[in-house]
C-alpha cells in the first residue's frame, strides 16, 4: 500500500508528524489538503495514535493553516500530556535520591530515559507512567520504600501457579499515587513474549539533571534495543501498538551482535518495516503493516488481523506438555486473578466478563 492508498487524513497526519519535516514541507502539505478533507477524523486518529504531540513543529503556520478548532484540541492535548508529564517527572525527582540513598540500582526506561538522556519533549511524547528497572532481590525493600512514600503497591496476580512459575513477568509490581503508576521490571520481558533480551544494570548510566541531582538510565545500546523489542513484541503479539513509536527508534542504534537468531530475524523484520512506514509505501501483505494501517484508521479490527491475533494466542509458550496445562489454566484461571481485574463475583460470572 502506498501513499496514494492511504486516506488522505491518514497520510497527512503521518507527514505532518515526521520528525525531519521541514518548514516549507509542512506548510506544503496543509496548503495541498482537498476541500473533502475531513478534520474530525484526522483530529480523532492524531489523538489516538498519540501523533497529536508532534502536530506543531512551526506553530505560526499552524496558526494560519489549521482550522481553530482542531487547533485548539491539538493544543489542549499537549497541555494535558504535559502536565501529567511533569507531575510524573516531580515524583521521579522526590523519589530517584531515595533509591540512591537505600542503594537500589535502577534505571528509567522508555519515555523518561528518552527525556533524560535526549531531552524527548513532554509536549510531544506522551509518558503515561513511570517504568523503572530494577534486580529482583530489591523487589520487596523497593516495595517497602513505595509504601512510606504513600503509594498503594500491587503485586502481579498470576493465573496460575504454573503461570508464576513457568511465566514469570517482567513487571511483578505496580505502584499507584494520586493518578500516577509506576511499573516496576524486574526483566526486559516477560516469558509469554519469548524475548531473552537481557538488560544490566551493572553498565547503568548516570545523568546529572539541570536543577540538580540525577537519574540513572541503561546503556544507550541495550536502551535503544530495548526499545526496538518493546516495538516488536506489541507488533508480534498485534496489540495495542501506537504509531507515535515509530518515531523514537533509533535502528542505527541497535547492536545487534550479541542476539540470537531469532531476535536478529525480529530485528530486521522491524527495521524493514519501519523503513517501509517511515518512505509510506505500507504493504498490507505484512502482517506488522496490516496492523498498523488498522491502528492508523481506528474502526473495527479486521477479520484477518483478528485471525492472525488468535492465532497469536495460541503459539507455544514454552514446552508443548507445559502449555497444555497453562492452556487449561488461560481458559479457567484462579479466582483471586478474575477478582484482581473484576471484583467480587461469581466464578463464571467473573470469567465470562473477561472472555467477553
Amino acid at each position: 500500500m502506498s501513499k496514494a492508498h492511504l486516506r488522505p487524513e491518514l497520510l497527512a497526519l503521518l507527514q505532518l508528524s515526521a520528525p525531519r519535516v521541514s518548514e516549507n514541507e509542512y506548510e506544503a502539505i496543509l496548503l495541498s489538503l482537498p476541500a473533502s478533507f475531513n478534520w474530525t477524523y484526522f483530529l480523532e486518529r492524531a489523538i489516538a495514535t498519540k501523533l497529536a504531540g508532534y502536530l506543531l513543529p512551526y506553530p505560526s503556520i499552524a496558526q494560519q493553516k489549521f482550522p481553530t478548532f482542531v487547533l485548539e484540541k491539538i493544543k489542549g492535548y499537549q497541555q494535558l500530556i504535559l502536565l501529567h508529564s511533569v507531575q510524573l517527572r516531580e515524583a521521579i525527582l522526590v523519589f530517584a535520591p531515595q533509591l540512591d540513598t537505600a542503594q537500589i540500582p535502577y534505571a528509567l526506561l522508555k519515555g523518561w530515559d528518552l527525556h533524560f538522556r535526549h531531552g524527548a519533549s513532554l509536549k510531544q511524547r506522551q509518558i503515561s507512567d513511570i517504568d523503572i528497572l530494577i534486580s529482583e532481590k530489591d523487589l520487596d525493600q523497593l516495595e517497602i520504600l513505595l509504601q512510606q512514600n504513600g503509594y498503594q503497591t500491587t503485586r502481579h496476580n498470576y493465573k496460575s501457579r504454573f503461570h508464576q512459575k513457568w511465566l514469570p513477568t517482567h513487571a511483578p509490581l505496580s505502584a499507584r499515587k494520586a493518578g500516577m503508576i509506576l511499573d516496576v521490571h524486574t526483566n526486559a520481558f516477560a516469558k509469554e513474549h519469548r524475548i531473552e533480551l537481557a538488560l544490566h544494570l551493572d553498565n547503568k548510566v548516570k545523568i546529572a539533571l539541570p536543577e540538580g541531582g540525577q537519574v540513572w538510565v541503561l546503556d544507550e545500546a541495550e536502551a535503544q534495543l530495548f526499545l526496538a523489542f518493546h516495538a516488536i513484541k506489541h507488533l508480534e503479539a498485534l496489540h495495542d501498538f501506537k504509531a507515535a513509536q515509530i518515531s523514537e527508534l533509533n535502528m542505527a542504534g541497535c547492536d545487534s551482535a550479541q542476539l540470537s537468531k531469532k531476535e536478529k530475524d525480529l530485528l530486521q523484520k522491524l527495521s524493514a518495516f519501519i523503513e517501509r512506514a517511515q518512505n509510506l509505501q505500507l504493504n498490507p501483505n505484512e502482517s506488522y503493516d496490516a496492523f498498523y494501517i488498522q491502528q492508523l484508521a481506528g474502526g473495527k479490527t479486521q477479520l484477518h488481523i483478528k485471525i492472525r491475533q488468535i492465532l497469536q494466542r495460541f503459539k507455544l509458550k514454552t514446552s508443548f506438555g507445559k502449555s497444555i496445562v497453562l492452556g487449561y489454566f488461560d481458559l479457567f484461571p484462579r479466582k483471586s486473578y478474575l477478582e484482581s481485574r473484576f471484583g467480587k463475583g461469581r466464578y463464571l460470572l467473573l470469567n465470562l466478563k473477561r472472555i467477553q
